[in-house]
């Protein structure tokens, strides 16, 4: 337990430091784009939402941040302390390193001038992704948080794999019922005035990881079209989630951002073998390393070092002293932890 514990501090070292300059955290086009529906394409009385281009499923993530403000003014100032930010956050990295690109390289989408901004439907990361933003969004509209009705947009199809996806809320209710449940439950728990930012945490996490679990399973077959190296990233990524989020960790948004630093900057061939990726940081070949470790401690224990871990971190102190251990290993500051 104690090497798991030191190999999940490499995967969170880069949570070190506060960037007085918050604009400068946001993800890509964020002061570009609005925050209201009315920021859609409006086509026979209904807005148009295409999560297949970038700044339209970024865009409901700006919704998201807007909408939910209120109820983490008390945590900080600015709305950093909004634990939504992690979702628009690892969408800009995905677009920044080129995951959102078509990896079959049949099409343009993701690559060219007038396709840059495409996100394409072949791609594992845009896939996942799909649940982490459309669902959301679909749960807080039918919560009554958002303060708009179903009926005043349409959510378009991609491409290909229709049926693999929903597009509203009744149908996602029947393809991923627990997944919309979990982010209602979230929703629901952030409304009520005995809200706080540890029943906050517990809640996200529990929706974020299980809006995974289908999307992970279900899109297996993307793999074929990335190396080695990036597929076995892909699903350590998904083995490392489920141990952040035991560890309840605080997706405010420099936090995040600060993460982000340690991870991949491109897709990864197959001869990008950390920690001797030259043209990646020390750091990112550390966090890319630990997640290799982690996966494999997760895949040759058969998960009974998740189990351990979630009975580790089951309580609130436990959490607190691991969250504070890293930060005091890497002589970083713990004051916007607000348990």
């Amino acid at each position: 337990m104690v090497v798991l514990v030191w190999v999940l501090v490499g995967c969170l070292s880069a949570a070190v430091a506060e960037d007085p300059n918050l604009s400068s955290l946001y993800p890509p086009f964020w002061e570009d784009i609005t925050g209201q529906l009315s920021g859609f394409d409006l086509e026979d009385g209904k807005y148009i939402i295409n999560p297949w281009e970038f700044t339209d499923r970024m865009k409901l993530y700006k919704i998201l941040l807007n909408k939910t403000a209120p109820y983490f003014a008390k945590y900080g100032p600015e709305n950093e302390q909004n634990l939504l930010w992690g979702l628009p956050l690892q969408f800009g990295w995905q677009y920044t390193t080129g995951r959102l690109s078509d990896p079959t390289g049949k099409t343009t989408c993701g690559y060219e001038i007038l396709d840059e901004l495409c996100v394409s439907v072949n791609s594992w990361w845009a896939d996942v992704n799909y649940f982490l933003s459309v669902l959301p969004f679909l749960a807080a509209v039918d919560s009554g948080i958002l303060g708009i009705s179903s009926d005043e947009f349409r959510i378009s199809l991609p491409p290909l794999d229709e049926s693999r996806f929903c597009y509203n809320v009744s149908d996602c209710k029947e393809l991923v019922g627990e997944t919309m449940d979990s982010w209602s439950t979230f929703f629901e728990y952030m409304q009520l005035p005995s809200s706080d930012f540890d029943g906050l945490l517990k809640h996200l996490w529990a929706a974020h990881t299980s809006s995974l679990e289908y999307p992970v399973s279900a899109f297996e077959d993307r793999y074929a079209y990335y190396s080695k190296q990036e597929v076995k990233f892909e699903e350590n990524w998904s083995i490392a989630v489920e141990y952040i989020a035991a560890a309840y960790f605080p997706t405010t948004l420099n936090r995040t951002n600060s993460f982000q630093k340690g991870l991949p900057p491109r897709l990864l061939y197959d001869t990008d073998i950390a920690p001797l990726i030259a043209n990646f940081t020390s750091l990112q070949n550390q966090v890319l390393l630990s997640l290799t470790a982690l996966g494999d401690i997760h895949k040759l224990t058969g998960s009974s070092s998740l189990t351990a871990w979630k009975i580790l971190m089951s309580t609130k102190f436990a959490r607190e002293q691991f969250l504070k251990a890293f930060e005091a290993y890497l002589g970083a500051p713990t004051s916007d932890f607000n348990f």
